[in-house]
This record gives structure tokens, sequence and C-alpha cells, in this order.
């Protein structure tokens, strides 16, 4: 979701936008806050900080906040930025478990939970923009960049010449590079 759209719509009804806002951001906040605060605070605690986070995003928003372009950058960091807080508030002067510790690190997860719910995110947003191609396009992008499947292949799923295949890609590659640019987004 773009600022704009936020605002347009939030200008229509301000709880259809904070809904809106929440849906699309819930798991990504979650997984960011999560991953910093999974040691040391219960459940409760990560929800309490999740909710703040949205707090701070509605205020900011609130205060015609002078962001533009996609909003997910902005909320990964005020989501970092709180639950780092939360963390430290909940390790300080208590009896409390470094990550430094060996102990810890033969428990913790070697996934960077963060890292995939963004690559998710990414992979989600460029599938959607690679189907406003349309087809034969998204088919030819889809089939040899995902699948990769060579110009002679594609040209029997899409009922064309090779060579039409390879046109048609370089082409579609053009189309998608400015819906990309247009979305603010790049590869």
């Amino acid at each position: 979701m773009k600022q704009d759209e936020f605002r347009k719509i939030t200008k229509k009804s301000r709880h259809k936008g904070y809904r809106m806002l929440f849906d699309e951001y819930c798991n990504y906040v979650y997984a960011i806050v999560f991953n910093r605060l999974r040691s040391c605070a219960s459940r409760e605690d990560i929800d309490e900080c999740v909710g703040d986070v949205f707090s701070d995003v509605y205020r900011y928003f609130d205060s015609d906040g002078s962001f533009e372009g996609d909003m997910s950058g902005f909320i990964g960091t005020v989501a970092r930025r709180k639950s780092s807080y939360y963390y430290n508030r909940l390790t300080s002067g208590s009896d409390s478990i470094s990550l430094d510790d060996d102990e810890v690190q033969s428990v913790l997860s070697g996934d960077d939970v963060e890292n995939e719910v963004s690559q998710n995110e990414f992979q989600r947003l460029l599938i959607e923009k690679i189907s406003e191609l349309g087809e034969p396009d998204y088919t030819i992008i889809i089939q040899k960049y995902y699948y990769n499947r060579t110009s002679s292949e594609i040209a029997r799923i899409v009922s064309m010449t090779p060579e039409a295949v390879r046109m048609r890609c370089g082409r579609a590659l053009k189309k998608l590079k400015t819906i990309l640019e247009n979305s603010g987004m790049t590869l």
C-alpha cells in the first residue's frame, strides 16, 4: 500500500483505512517484533508491542507525515525500533539471558524471519505486477524466470514460435520495468 492510497481511503473512512493498513502489514510487523522479542517476552508483550507499532504508525500519518511511496520500509523501521525499546525495557535490571550466551545460541533458530517475510512480500508484489502485463506476457515471464524454461518450451505452451517468444519476452521486460518504476519498486 502506498501513502497516497492510504490517504484516499482514510479521507473517506479513517477506520477503514486503518483496518486495511493493519490487515496488509500485520504479519510483517509481527514477524519483526517476534524475531526481536522471542527470547525475553511473553506472547502478551509481543502483541502489545505490535499494537504500539500500529499506534505509532497511525499517529504519524494522522499528523500529516510527509512520507511518500511504499509504506513497508517505514513500518518496518517503526517495528524494529519499538521492539528494541521493548527488548531493552524487558531485559533491563533483571536476570536476563544474553543472546551471546553459548546455551542460547544452541537454541536460537538460524532462520532470519524478518528477512524471509520481507522477501515473501517482495515476491508477492512482483507477481502482482507481472500479472498486470496480461497474457501471454505473464505466462512467458513466469515460465522463463520462475520455471527456467527455454524459448522453445515456452513456445509450445503459448502456441508461438521461439523467436516470437523471445521478442515478447524482451518487450514484456521493458513494460515490467516501467510498471515497477511507476510503483516505486526496483529489482
